[in-house]
């Protein structure tokens, strides 16, 4: 023994060389000391190192058994006849020496715990059923808790003792090599290959080469089949199913139909893996080609929940083509990484002032700017013109009438409003970069199409084609022909100004009248604006109620069709982001009512003007990105509907 113990001579590894030459998987504490202490001293002076085991060996040595057992290695075991170590690294070397020359033993059928005389404790082995587990652990390979397993074959063909390291590649070279020895006995290539001609008509060469090239080299075939080309699976499927007939229909088989019978069950299931793998692997890059061609259509710019979202030509989600690990790790490598290192990745992520998050393709970057500015300058040029019209009106007017930075802001405060993504895209450093990118490239980029000018932006006004003189002319041609007389407009600002100043001298005068006027003043506004406050409560209940019941369909009560309608134009995944949007969006309505009844408190509301109050919300920048904008209107007016009912 003391040869086997070159390797190292600390407890634990003396414990396993005891164990493997005695086969015994457990040891009396008392026995051992017994045998390590006469050991020791009979080679201390051929081995200086085993000298330290010589003296005091009791004391030593259950002092390490203590941090053995501590870290799993063995177990203690006490009763009344003393210590028992037991040392489960036994069963593991038995396993790995049966396995050591697998091509002398590849007639045999695999080692079992009958085969090996061991008796593995069921702590320490795990059952797998080799057609609905050994998939899974091939998929994910197994932990090394328990590091042994058993795998059950079926139609009583016996059973294997493998370790889980095996599991990846091992086994699989096992099966083969068992495959290719009953290939060479008894002519059994020659006859396979007659039989599976028939399957394989018009491919017989390939059938040929492949069972000559099993023979020879039958590891190459691993990469083969992890391939699973056209020819490949249907052959070791074929070959499999005809090996597995012909054993079956012997009625005593030997070791060696065994031994190739539990080959081809192992095999079979390897193959169909790689099938599987490699299926699921094509339908994967299909589904991100399909992603690459949706991030190239319009309206070019997606967030995360959109993406999830994409259906292939079909109509069948992508997502499930491709794992959600999947989808995160391409987005990750699209928006990291390129191929030459002084580019930008081929998708960009622009962030909004909101925290929105919107992935773009660089070749659509500026496209997609050219587009929004097209998209929303005609709103732009509205609300500038209706504000100013109103202005000019009431004989009033603002800086951005008159100064070039003034209407410059304002600009940029109406894209902040109307159009999110547009400010974040010219807000954003990417897009510079992307502009100088293509304007050095082959082609460069055409003059009409520049959004930088020696490294500036070009001023928004010009980029929205908007001309602060054209707006205030067009505003003008609106307003009657004395509004352009300066005379007679300077005279009617004059007196409005005066007016503006008498309201605000008469205010302060009432804000300093007696005490005791004030109370009575308040007592009676207050006593008549309740009767009209609960005579207009009531008015908008009833109102509410005539509405609700001519649009909530039968089966259906105000919630539940409210939540129906929800899950239309609320279509985001997330629970706690699906929450916030409904809050949101249910923010907006009461605030929107709120200031609707106030300025309506002396008139009258109807289910039109509900009707129409829905139809404003609509329309309303932020609530047409929404989808189901039919559904979306519905549940406003039945949320107002809702609101006024309480």
């Amino acid at each position: 023994m003391i040869e086997d113990m070159n390797s190292g001579t600390d407890l634990f590894t003396i414990l396993r060389l005891y164990a493997n030459k005695n086969r015994i998987p457990q040891v009396s504490v008392a026995v051992f000391l017994q045998f390590l202490e006469k050991y020791a001293k009979h080679y201390e002076a051929e081995r200086a190192d085993l000298a330290y085991w010589s003296q005091d060996t009791g004391r030593k040595v259950w002092a390490e058994l203590s941090k053995l057992a501590e870290q799993g290695k063995i177990e203690l075991i006490t009763d009344e006849a003393g210590t028992v170590i037991a040392i489960h690294q036994f069963y593991i070397d038995v396993i790995q020496q049966a396995y050591k020359n697998i091509d002398e033993s590849a007639e045999l059928p695999f080692p079992d715990e009958s085969s090996l005389g061991i008796v593995v404790p069921a702590h320490q082995i795990r059952n797998i059923n080799i057609e609905y587990d050994l998939p899974n652990l091939i998929a994910q390979p197994p932990q090394d808790n328990p590091p042994i397993l058993k795998l059950t074959f079926p139609d009583n063909s016996g059973s294997a003792l493998l370790l889980s390291p095996m599991i990846q590649k091992r086994l699989l070279e096992i099966a083969l090599l068992k495959v290719r020895h009953y290939l060479r006995s008894h002519n059994n290539k020659e006859y396979l290959q007659h039989k599976l001609a028939p399957a394989f008509h018009g491919k017989e060469t390939q059938l040929r080469d492949t069972l000559n090239h099993l023979l020879v080299r039958p590891f190459d075939a691993i990469r083969d089949m992890e391939n699973s080309g056209d020819f490949i699976y249907p052959f070791w499927a074929y070959l499999c199913t005809q090996i597995k007939n012909d054993i079956k229909k012997k009625n005593d088989r030997l070791p060696e139909d065994i031994a190739a019978l539990q080959a081809v069950l192992i095999v079979e299931v390897y193959n169909n893996y790689f099938k599987g793998k490699v299926t699921r692997e094509k339908e994967a890059e299909t589904a991100f080609r399909n992603l690459e061609l949706q991030l190239e259509k319009a309206p070019f710019f997606y967030t995360l929940d959109e993406i999830i979202r994409f259906t292939d030509t079909k109509g069948v989600p992508l997502l499930g083509q491709y794992t959600q690990e999947a989808l995160e790790h391409y987005l990750k490598a699209k928006t990291t990484t390129t191929e030459a290192k002084e580019t930008l990745p081929d998708l960009l992520i622009v962030l909004g002032h909101t925290g929105e998050k919107w992935f773009i393709k660089k070749n659509k970057m500026l496209v997609l700017c050219f587009k929004l500015l097209g998209e929303v300058r005609p709103k732009v040029k509205t609300a500038i013109s209706q504000r100013w019209y109103r202005l000019m009106q009431n004989y009033e007017t603002e800086p951005a009438m008159q100064n070039e930075e003034a209407f410059e802001q304002e600009l940029w405060e109406l894209i902040d409003r109307l159009s999110p993504p547009l400010s974040a895209l010219l807000n954003d450093k990417k897009l510079y970069l992307v502009h100088t990118e293509f304007e050095n490239g082959e082609h460069g980029i055409p003059e009409h199409t520049r959004l930088f000018y020696k490294g500036s932006l070009v001023p928004l006004s010009e980029l929205l084609l908007l001309k602060q003189k054209d707006l205030l002319t067009d505003v003008k041609v609106l307003l009657p022909f004395w509004y352009s007389l300066p005379i007679i407009s300077s005279i009617i600002a004059f007196f409005k100004q005066q007016r503006k100043k008498l309201k605000k001298v008469k205010k302060n005068v009432s804000t300093v009248a007696p005490q005791h006027d004030l109370e009575e003043i308040e007592t009676d506004e207050r006593n008549n604006s309740g009767v009209k406050q609960k005579d207009h409560r009531k008015e908008l209940r009833e109102v509410a109620l005539k509405a609700r019941s001519s649009l909530i369909p039968e089966g259906h009560t105000l919630d539940s069709y409210m939540d129906e309608l929800r899950d239309h134009w609320n279509r985001l995944i997330n629970v706690e982001a699906k929450n916030n949007l409904t809050e949101d969006v249910n923010s907006l309505i009461r605030d929107y009512l709120r200031r609707t009844i106030r300025s309506l408190k002396h008139a009258h509301f109807t289910a039109d003007r509900i009707s129409n109050l829905a139809e404003a919300l609509v329309n309303t920048p932020n609530l047409q990105k929404l989808p189901a904008q039919e559904s979306l209107k519905l549940y406003i007016q039945l949320y107002i509907i809702k609101l006024l009912s309480e």
